[in-house]
C-alpha cells in the first residue's frame, strides 16, 4: 500500500495522527499538512470546479461562475489545524451559502482526490523523516 492510498480522507488522516505514538509528531504533520490543502483548494477555486474536477454550476443565464467579484471569499478559505485537527475556515461571512452550492473542497469525510492524497502523503512522510532525523 502505498502512501498516498493510506490517506483516503481527511478523517482518517485525522484518526491515525491520534493514534500516533507522539502527539508533538502528529500535531507537526496536521499542521504542515493545513497550508498544501489551502493550496489546493486555491487552485481548485481558480478553475472553478469542484475538488473532483467537476464544473461548478452555471449561473442564472448559463455563464460560468467565479466567485471572484471581491476576493475575499477566495482568500478566506484557509484550512488550519488544532491540534490533529484539519478543518476549512470560512472567513467571509456569505462562504457557506456559496461553498454549499459550488463546493471548492472534498466533500467533508468523503474519499479525497488523487492529487490531496498524494500531498498529503508527501507532507507526512517528510515530516516523520525531519523528526527522525
Amino acid at each position: 500500500m502505498s502512501n498516498a492510498q493510506a490517506i483516503e480522507s481527511l478523517s482518517r488522516l485525522q484518526s491515525s495522527l491520534r493514534k500516533m505514538g507522539s502527539r508533538i509528531v502528529a500535531n507537526r504533520v496536521a499542521k504542515a499538512c493545513a497550508p498544501v490543502l489551502t493550496a489546493l483548494v486555491a487552485e481548485t477555486f481558480d478553475t472553478s470546479e469542484d475538488a473532483y474536477g467537476n464544473a461548478w454550476s452555471p449561473g442564472a443565464e448559463g455563464q460560468k461562475i467565479t466567485l471572484r467579484q471581491s476576493g475575499r471569499l477566495a482568500a478566506g478559505l484557509v484550512y488550519t489545524a488544532i491540534g490533529t485537527v484539519i478543518r476549512l475556515k470560512l472567513a467571509a461571512p456569505y462562504a457557506k451559502y456559496q461553498v454549499g452550492r459550488r463546493p471548492v473542497a472534498p466533500t467533508q469525510g468523503g474519499k479525497l482526490p488523487v492529487a490531496y492524497s498524494e500531498a498529503l502523503a508527501r507532507v507526512a512522510v517528510d515530516v516523520c523523516r525531519e523528526e527522525m532525523g
